[in-house]
């Protein structure tokens, strides 16, 4: 359509909704009401139109956000143009043929067409702009006139951009793409398709970016997010640093599509919900994600006898806590491993386990870096992440685990803690955000403590899943047993526990040096699953051998002895 003001051709536009259209911001620079006319639709006459939207451009040529959204006083009966997908441009064997209508002197009435091809699909010109060329070297040039005009394929006459500027000296011109539009005006993120996103989808998405950007900045960098919630096999940043949390946003979109398994923007949503401080607007991003990611779940498989669980944990350590009378304890064993699928008619069902990891932050030894997941059907599902004080940690864990608990569609909750070395005898089983008034989480569902040193070491990792392919065919749990005055030092401990295929059963906790170091080399041994009471024998003195830690050993082993490794859990 053409773009007038004062009975001068301004430039052009194209109808993107029955009462908007979009131009280029150079075209109505000095200029706040224009009037429109379709050469297609002669019976429309004049259309009134206002400058709605201006994107960030600054007047000169080499400006990035040429962009400007026309409202017109009345909705037409025009089908609006349809967009093409962000790789719209590209081909396997050559750029498709792109056709553009403009205005240009001595077609000022009617308009004229040019065919256009795009060179180097794939690379922008600083981020913002499709160089193009004449497609078969001559004809109509893109010149004064066509600035507006929609850049559409000829095949098909969806839009892969809008012509911006033209060059007569090196005849090419350049075209803003779609996704570059969408990147200025977010709302237009409605009409471009991208897969994996549905037009709904996008636009809960960018209502709830817009109320996060109203409440100001994030109080981190949006770049670390969007590396963070690609995963693997990474992102490619932005050229530019986002102006603001949209652009981040839709850099992701466009750029990591989701994958079975992986589903980048969920991650992004979650992780834009845990820097947010209002609570509602908090459990919004998070219902998004969980909704968008429902898209994606793998199909659960189901149980085949014999065959080995799914390792979500990796090889670690772990504790079991309960809420009886029984002496508290801990445990450690190398992963969490839940069965998926449904479990045959009468069999318990799968665990589902929520993951709480915390590692020493490197950038401040006061703090720690925590992290809340939840396994569903092999995938990790992001909780929340933060760096907390340890007088922080509790309360900030306690909350997360709730609200993992809504990621949670059937199975058994099983909460695991990967804790450094230094802190598996804590009594995580206990944590509770009122003592005394609320049950502790070891109440709750089992609480398993893992041992995050052993999970990033690939040695323990291979041979602990060679132990577990043994464990998975065992019907009960054997304990091997290290009394309160066991003689042995590390190193011989460990070399004796080479060839233990079960439980490992310490009489006494790791609260002396001594003990730590047994503890130790259990878990670098490494053993499968290291038991021991919270309380026993006083560090380093005599045992009788009648004390409390062999009677905890008589009753662990008693009840384990009952339940394959896979379960206890």
């Amino acid at each position: 359509m053409r773009v007038e003001h004062a009975g001068v051709v301004l430039g052009a536009g194209f109808l993107v909704s029955a009462e908007t259209v979009l131009t280029c911001a150079h075209v109505v620079q000095d200029v706040e009401h224009v009037v429109l006319r379709f050469p297609g639709a002669q019976g429309l006459g004049e259309l009134a139109a206002r400058v709605a939207v201006r994107g960030p451009w600054g007047g000169r040529p080499a400006d990035t956000g040429d962009v400007a959204v026309l409202a017109l006083d009345r909705p037409v009966a025009v089908t609006p143009a349809a967009f093409a997908e962000p790789d719209g441009v590209r081909e396997v064997h050559e750029p498709p043929r792109l056709v553009a209508y403009g205005f240009p002197d001595g077609y000022g009435w009617e308009g004229a067409q040019t065919e256009l091809r795009v060179t180097a699909a794939g690379q922008l010109i600083h981020d913002e702009w499709n160089q193009a060329e004449y497609w078969s070297g001559h004809g109509q040039e893109p010149s004064y006139g066509f600035s507006g005009s929609a850049a559409m394929r000829a095949a098909d006459g969806t839009v892969v951009g809008m012509v911006a500027s033209y060059d007569p000296a090196v005849r090419n011109a350049r075209i803003i793409p779609a996704r570059v539009l969408a990147r200025h005006v977010p709302a237009l993120a409605d009409l471009v398709p991208t897969p994996g996103c549905s037009a709904g989808e996008k636009r809960r998405l960018r209502e709830l970016v817009d109320l996060a950007e109203r409440t100001g900045p994030l109080p981190v960098p949006v770049e670390p997010l969007l590396l963070a919630a690609a995963g693997r096999p990474g992102l490619v940043p932005p050229v530019t640093r986002p102006a603001g949390l949209w652009q981040g946003v839709w850099h992701l979109l466009t750029e990591s599509p989701p994958a079975r398994g992986r589903v980048p923007l969920a991650e992004l949503a979650v992780r834009i919900a845990d820097q947010v401080a209002d609570e509602e607007l908090r459990r919004a991003f998070r219902a998004w994600a969980r909704e968008h990611r429902a898209r994606f779940g793998a199909p659960e498989p189901m149980v085949v006898p014999g065959a080995g669980p799914v390792d979500v944990a990796g090889a670690t350590a772990a504790t079991v806590a309960g809420c009886d009378d029984e002496p508290r304890h801990g445990a450690v064993a190398d992963t969490v491993r839940p069965r998926y699928g449904r479990p045959a008619p009468g069999a318990p069902l799968p665990w589902a386990p929520i993951l709480v990891e915390v590692r020493r932050s490197g950038a401040d030894s006061g703090t720690v870096i925590a992290e809340v997941s939840v396994y569903r059907s092999g995938d990790r599902i992001l909780v929340s992440e933060r760096r907390l004080t340890a007088a922080q940690l509790r309360g900030w864990v306690v909350d997360r685990i709730d609200e993992a608990y809504e990621d949670i569609v059937d199975g058994r909750p099983l909460v695991a803690f990967a804790l450094p070395r230094g802190w598996l005898n804590k009594d995580v089983d206990q944590w509770t955000r009122k003592r005394g008034k609320e049950p502790p989480l070891g109440c709750r569902s089992p609480v398993v403590v893992l041992d995050h040193d052993r999970r990033t070491k690939g040695r323990h990792q291979f041979e602990l899943r060679r132990v577990w392919d043994e464990l998975d065919r065992q019907g009960g749990s054997t304990l091997h047993r290290v009394a309160c005055a066991s003689p042995h030092q590390a190193a011989r401990l460990s070399v004796l526990l080479q060839d233990v295929r079960g439980a490992v059963g310490f009489a006494r906790p790791p609260t002396g040096a001594r003990e730590r170091e047994l503890h130790g080399a259990a878990l670098d041994a490494p053993a499968p699953i290291v038991l021991w009471p919270r309380t026993g024998c006083p560090p380093g003195g005599p045992c009788t051998g009648n004390c409390a830690g062999s009677g905890f050993l008589d009753r662990i082993a008693q009840r384990i002895s009952l339940l394959p490794p896979a379960e206890l859990p």
